[in-house]
């Protein structure tokens, strides 16, 4: 306040503290007592902690947060301490979600029942296995009557006692898969099981995807056999029909045909390929756009996270052999996770909470106060100045600045303000 009553320095400052103020000296007055900056109460330090508090009630983020700072109140590192604030809230923290990241498409297998996908699927209170062909999209379904694991098996069997055995089969991490009898039949049968992230079902897009196809189509039909007949004898958008680029022929159905046209006919492998590369690149590119995606920063091992599926913390162990998918360690288990349902935490979100999956209500925030340097103590510098040191050249010579317009602005205010308070 003596600064601004008195009149600043005309050759700039070299303390710290009144270096903050240097930049805004032209708008800081005086008026009854308080130190207004525009608009603006500049808050001293002590209260400063309580206002962060106070302007982060409601957990709003960080661009709100601001604005309500900018309707009353300022005072130097406003604007990153409030953005320290929301990270390190811990309410916020567990609500927040991350960026997509840009989508990485399936490759075109070699040939027709070479990577499969299965997947289970709830339809009028009874559970189905689905099971799809990556590359010809034909389609198997059982019934499953229990769904245990040993009947999920034993209709795989028989799926692939009919279409033979397929070198990678692609599920979800449900107990039916990824259990020990699983994997003891797929060490059997010699085939490469790979699982999606828990909770991540876009790894398993193909099956999902297929899984909506099949439900409309046992929705509506009378005869469930006849709809999948008629499925697999359709074309699809590469050209070719399910049954027919499984089996290389056509498959009678109920529509009228000429005998010619069940004579065996495989399609032109390199054809599909090419239409199936151009429409998952226009599928990635349209996903891209419409979610505006961006990479992750990716995690450290060791980096504590809030994993948004399973609400629970959890440290990072290291990353999983699978896309974006890392092993994290959380109170009971190592889970596998992918890196979209894991936000990264600071260490002030872990301190003094005993538990990790305590849930904090309330319009209170719920993180830590951001604790100022002894230091800054701006109020106390501005009443007692120290002496502005004399910058020199190697020669000698005493460099003084020019004065800005800034400065005359400043000092014209200061002026007018002491003419008043006189």
């Amino acid at each position: 306040m003596q600064l601004c009553t008195e009149g600043w320095p005309t050759h700039g400052v070299t303390e710290p503290t009144l270096k903050l103020y240097w930049s805004e000296r032209a708008f800081l007055t005086v008026q009854d007592g308080l130190l207004p900056k525009g608009q603006r109460l500049v808050i001293p330090a002590v209260m400063r902690n309580d206002l962060l508090s106070r302007l982060h009630m409601g957990h709003q983020g960080v661009v709100k947060c601001r604005e309500r700072a900018r309707q009353s109140v300022w005072w130097p590192g406003l604007s990153q301490q409030l953005n320290e604030l929301v990270l390190t809230c811990r309410t916020c923290c567990q609500e927040r979600q991350n960026q997509r990241e840009p989508l990485m498409t399936t490759r075109y297998p070699g040939r027709p029942w070479q990577k499969c996908g299965a997947d289970l699927f709830m339809l009028k209170d009874k559970t189905y296995l689905l099971v799809v062909d990556y590359a010809s999209r034909n389609v198997e379904i059982a019934l499953l009557t229990p769904s245990r694991a040993d009947d999920v098996i034993a209709h795989l069997k028989s799926i692939f006692a009919r279409h033979g055995i397929c070198e990678t089969l692609i599920t979800d991490n449900g107990p039916q898969f990824s259990g020990a009898p699983f994997a003891d039949f797929a060490k059997v049968y010699g085939f490469l099981h790979i699982t999606s992230s828990l909770r991540y079902p876009q790894g398993n897009a193909e099956a999902e995807r297929v899984v909506q196809v099949v439900k409309r189509l046992l929705k509506k039909a009378k005869d469930p056999y006849l709809a999948l007949l008629s499925y697999r004898a359709t074309l699809l958008q590469n050209g070719c029909r399910p049954a027919q680029h499984l089996m290389g022929r056509r498959i009678r159905t109920t529509i009228p045909m000429l005998p010619a046209l069940l004579d065996p006919d495989h399609p032109d492998e390199n054809v599909v390929e090419l239409k199936e590369k151009e429409r998952k690149r226009k599928d990635a590119q349209s996903y891209n756009l419409r979610h505006h995606v961006q990479n992750l920063s990716r995690l450290p091992p060791g980096q504590e996270v809030w994993v948004t599926g399973q609400k629970t913390s959890g440290v990072v162990i290291k990353e999983h052999a699978t896309p974006h998918s890392y092993l994290v360690e959380g109170p009971h288990r190592i889970i596998r996770q992918n890196h979209r349902h894991l936000i990264p935490r600071r260490p002030s979100q872990e301190q003094g909470s005993s538990g990790t999956d305590e849930q904090q209500s309330g319009d209170a925030p719920t993180q830590q106060t951001v604790d100022l340097p002894a230091a800054t103590t701006p109020e106390q510098n501005l009443l007692n100045p120290s002496p502005t040191p004399v910058a020199r050249t190697r020669a000698g010579r005493a460099v003084i600045k020019p004065i800005g317009l800034i400065s005359w602005i400043g000092l014209i205010s200061c002026s007018k303000v002491v003419t008043r308070t006189g």
